[in-house]
Order: C-alpha cells, then sequence, then structure tokens
C-alpha cells in the first residue's frame, strides 16, 4: 500500500541531545518520495548534534523552546515555530527550557552532483 499511516525506527543518537528516529513512508521503491522524514528530541540544557549536508531541510518544532544558530544567525523557536535551511548551512538547536525539544525533519534527498 502506498498511504497510510507513516511508522517510525530507532536511526542514531545525538552525541548528548537525544534519539533521532526516521520515518518509513509507505511509497513503493519504484517511486519513492523526493523527501524523508525524522522525529526527534533533544534533552533539557543539551544540544543536537551540529548538522551540515547537501540537502534542503525544514524543521517544526513540536514541543519545547530552543535558541538556534544557523550559519552565522540566531533565533529563538517553539513550539508551532518553523525553521528552514539551505543546503549545506551548519544548524543546531540548544533546548533552553525545562523539558524536552520535540522536531520534526523534512529532508529532501540530495541529488547527484
Amino acid at each position: 500500500m502506498a498511504s497510510g499511516a507513516v511508522t517510525f525506527e530507532h536511526w542514531y543518537d545525538f552525541a548528548e541531545g537525544g534519539p533521532v528516529h526516521r520515518a518509513l513512508l509507505p511509497f513503493p521503491s519504484t517511486a519513492p518520495a523526493p523527501f524523508e522524514v525524522a522525529r526527534w528530541s533533544v534533552a533539557p540544557n543539551t544540544s543536537n548534534d551540529l548538522d551540515v549536508h547537501r540537502s534542503r531541510e525544514v524543521w517544526i518544532i513540536v514541543s519545547g523552546t530552543g535558541s538556534l544558530m544557523f550559519a552565522d544567525q540566531t533565533a529563538v523557536l517553539g513550539a508551532g515555530d518553523v525553521a528552514a535551511f539551505e543546503s549545506r548551512v551548519p544548524h543546531q538547536i540548544r533546548n533552553d527550557g525545562p523539558d524536552p525539544l520535540l522536531a520534526i525533519s523534512v529532508y529532501w534527498l540530495p541529488v547527484d552532483d
């Protein structure tokens, strides 16, 4: 079936922040989506790993608050906020709040250069 609920599997753990789970999208391998989805958390007073990669990425903050660092800029994000990153732009968030920061990532699969 090529539609339906998405399930997640453990992918890896941030060095200090928390776990990352990758979505298993229901599309057939003969016609995959051009993007993938992950959900992750960052524990209070920790950060996710500094990330820089070839794909574009969008973060959707589900709950919690944090200080976002990207390129040479900063911003404060909270529940309901969205951040978008162009490819090869370093980005990281530090959880400044008392509760876990929970987020969803949508990222486009790299196109061969």
